[in-house]
């Protein structure tokens, strides 16, 4: 699970995505060499929904792997 805080100048909000930060890195590497052109994800907070997001679109874009805990 990683957490994902997006911003822009009309937008500033953090995310929890299901996908894992090597797999968004190695994503960032293939759309660097031009195989993707946007990052497809499965968000499960603050909704339960897939999205796609292009990091042109955004200012910034911060990624910080989330340490799951046994409940």
């Amino acid at each position: 699970m990683t957490e994902l805080r997006l911003q822009n100048p009309y937008q500033d909000e953090t995310i929890k995505v299901e996908e894992n930060l090597d797999l968004i890195l190695s994503m960032l590497k293939w759309i660097e060499l031009g195989n993707i052109q946007y990052l497809t994800l499965h968000q499960i907070e603050p909704t339960d929904t897939m999205i796609t997001i292009s990091p042109k679109n955004f200012a910034k874009i911060d990624y910080c792997a989330v340490k799951e805990t046994e409940e």
